[in-house]
């Protein structure tokens, strides 16, 4: 996570990956090392997959993402 001072705040932005799933699809997903993953269905990251633990496509992925150190 990248902290950057702005002004009288500091602002903290969590990396960003495309992971791939099995069937061809990919997801995006914000990794945050407290909060962990928040998946989203575009890349402009504005379309919250509030769901994501339904699909296990995306629960395989994350394992696999988690297995390699968070890395993609």
């Amino acid at each position: 996570m990248t902290c950057i001072r702005f002004g009288g705040a500091i602002v903290c932005v969590s990396p960003n990956f495309r992971l791939p799933l099995e069937d061809g699809r990919r997801v995006f997903m914000e990794w945050h090392s407290y909060l962990g993953p928040t998946f989203f269905h575009d890349r402009a990251m504005s379309r919250i997959n509030e769901t994501w633990y339904e699909d296990p496509l995306i629960c395989k992925a994350l394992d696999w993402f988690t297995g390699r150190g968070c890395r993609a």
